[in-house]
């Protein structure tokens, strides 16, 4: 990130950043920037083992990469603050240390040999297929430690997660237990309920202005406009300097007659080739013999192929592999390949794979781009190329121009640079930059609102940096009333609806308790209702408040629940539930109870875990500084 800055930072700026990286080489070695050290400190001490404050801020840094990583540019910056992260992460050392501890009391470790293997292979420290040493290096320094804390890291990894394993992959749980919560999960009920509509409730209802007065003058509160700034920032974006530049007709000619005189297009080949692999005793060299004698002969490629090929996935179609550009077959593929002529068949070659006889089907070579068709990029390469310098100078300049300004105009006119200034918006945003999260929390801090000081530089992305400082600010007020009147007309209206309609409804529970039908009741007063069968906790076509409360009941044992809820709408349900129907396993199809019972059993196993974990930190001395 600011690529371009590392590269070509210079001046007093680099002098400082110089100035400063030296002092802990000279005073403590190279080892100091990545070995853990005493005098540093210690966060917390788990049975006689401590935990760095350098392993805390470690783990911090990391925790923050993730969540970065997760949630790119927008990531809550309150989750980004080493204050609110401390505790968690220093949490999840200290369980980590306690499993560790219980992981070495039983003996677990591993082997040498395997870390090596599990270095060497991984991904992340591969160049080209290969490890990569330096690279290796580079990862490990840039994260703070050094190939022995690395490997002491990874050790402790690998023996907590067959730690971990033994306990959580041998939990189980048995075919009653699984069987009782399929009844639960899969139960199906059946009721009947009838729909008081709240918009026959709210006929006749008249809210007065003094109600309406009342409700505001006690309810405040509710009607507090939010808190809005607008700012005003100077923006620096390689981007937006590439585009201010105008590049001319005669540099881009220029700059093409260049590129083609380094102008080499790939050569793109069509092979195919027959396999022959290699057996342990030998017996392969008499068809390698037989078919060099068929192919000097004449016979046709595409036929040999199919009979003699172990490449199963090629012989059908004549050993035919596509097309490549030299870089997807092995080197001693590719240069037999690139020394045929078209139609030209190799003699034997081989690679790890086996014995090749290579025929070249088809060549083509890549032709230049014309100006014209190079023209943008080539005007889009000028551009950024004179912008990078710019950018660079400017990054330097910018933090020293807005120090302490108490007018960003002037501090942009130095740097050629403009003021934008946003319209008002509250702690969500707005539009364009007043969305990013860092932008946001700086707005509204406490630092910038009070002084109405220029903040530090602010890294948006790539190349891509602002500093800002509050041009207004609006405090939340309690907004007038005229504004809010209709929404407390509405609220008033809806509390007295709702009011009647739980009356309402408990006139028509009592009725059904009495033991008239719902049907009946329902004609009697003109009123909706409806039967509902063997409906389980995820049914359609419902609404979710209704199935939510039919489900939260009693299951009916000496007769049919009755009750009443809200719904999300304003209207009232009166529920008679008359059956509870446990679920099955048969109901089931068989992937869904085999999904059942791997997920009934990672919970049980997270439980056995987290019942461990508990237990271990319990009895273990922990101490947090």
């Amino acid at each position: 990130m600011l690529q371009s800055l590392r590269d070509n930072m210079k001046g007093t700026l680099a002098m400082i950043v110089i100035g400063l990286m030296i002092i802990p080489f000279a005073l403590f070695g190279v080892d100091s920037l990545f070995l853990q050290d005493g005098s540093a400190g210690n966060a917390a001490e788990v049975n006689g083992e401590k935990i760095s404050e350098v392993d805390l801020s470690r783990a911090v840094r990391n925790q923050k990469q993730q969540l970065l990583q997760r949630y790119g540019e927008q990531a809550p910056v309150e989750l980004l603050s080493d204050e609110n992260l401390r505790e968690p992460v220093l949490n999840r050392l200290i369980q980590r240390e306690i499993v560790q501890q219980s992981a070495a009391s039983g003996g677990m470790t591993v082997a040498d040999k395997q870390l090596d293997q599990l270095i060497v292979l991984s991904p992340q420290f591969q160049q080209n297929g290969k490890f990569s040493p330096e690279l290796y290096t580079q990862l490990l320094r840039s994260s703070g430690f050094t190939p022995a804390s690395y490997k002491e890291l990874l050790t402790q990894d690998i023996v907590l997660r067959q730690h971990i394993s033994g306990i959580t992959d041998t939990a189980f749980v048995t075919a009653t237990d699984l069987q009782a919560l399929i009844g639960l999960t899969q139960q199906k009920r059946s009721f009947e309920y009838i729909t008081l509509p709240q918009s026959e409730a709210r006929k006749g209802i008249e809210i007065s202005d003094t109600a309406v007065q009342e409700f505001y003058n006690d309810n405040q509160a509710q009607f507090m406009s939010n808190e809005m700034v607008a700012i005003e920032y100077i923006e620096l974006s390689l981007e937006n300097l590439a585009d201010a530049i105008e590049v001319s007709d005669a540099d881009i000619e220029q700059q093409y007659q260049e590129n083609m005189k380094s102008f080499e297009g790939d050569t793109l080949r069509q092979a195919a080739h027959i396999l022959i692999e290699t057996k342990s005793d030998g017996s392969e060299q008499s068809v390698i013999e037989e078919l060099t004698s068929k192919l000097e002969g004449g016979e046709d490629f595409s036929e040999l192929a199919k009979a003699y090929s172990d490449d199963f996935g090629s012989r059908e179609v004549g050993g035919d592999l596509g097309v490549t550009d030299g870089s997807t077959f092995p080197d001693t593929f590719e240069a037999a390949l690139a020394a045929l002529s078209v139609g030209e068949v190799s003699g034997p070659v081989t690679t790890d794979a086996g014995v090749h006889f290579i025929k070249l089907l088809s060549e083509q070579k890549a032709e230049a781009p014309s100006l014209d068709e190079s023209r943008d990029q080539i005007r889009e390469e000028i551009a950024l190329a004179e912008a990078d310098s710019q950018f660079v100078e400017l990054l330097d300049r910018l933090p020293e121009a807005t120090y302490n300004s108490e007018d960003l105009t002037v501090s942009a006119d130095e740097l050629g640079l403009e003021v934008v200034t946003s319209d008002y918006f509250d702690r969500e945003g707005g539009e364009g930059i007043t969305q990013n999260n860092q932008v946001l929390a700086l707005a509204f801090s406490d630092e910038l609102l009070a002084e109405r000081q220029v903040s530090d530089l602010i890294e948006i992305g790539n190349d891509h940096v602002l500093v800002l400082r509050v041009a207004d600010h609006k405090p939340s007020a309690v907004k007038p009333l005229a504004q809010v009147r209709d929404q407390i007309i509405e609220t008033l209206i809806r509390a007295q609806a709702a009011e009647k309609l739980k009356e309402h409804a408990v006139e028509l529970q009592q009725r059904i308790g009495a033991g008239q039908s719902v049907a009946e009741i329902a004609a009697d007063q003109d009123l909706q209702w409806q039967a509902a069968i063997g409906i389980n906790r995820a049914q359609a076509g419902y609404a979710q408040e209704l199935v939510a409360f039919v489900f939260e009941q009693p299951k009916p044992v000496d007769g049919a629940v009755i009750g009443h809820t809200e719904l999300a709408n304003g209207d009232y349900a009166v529920v008679k539930l008359t059956a509870a129907e446990a679920g099955a396993m048969p109901e089931l199809q068989e992937a869904q109870q085999l999904n059942l019972t791997n997920t009934v059993n990672q919970q049980a196993g997270d439980s056995e875990l987290s019942l461990f974990e508990l237990e271990k930190r319990e009895a273990s001395e922990v101490t947090i500084y």
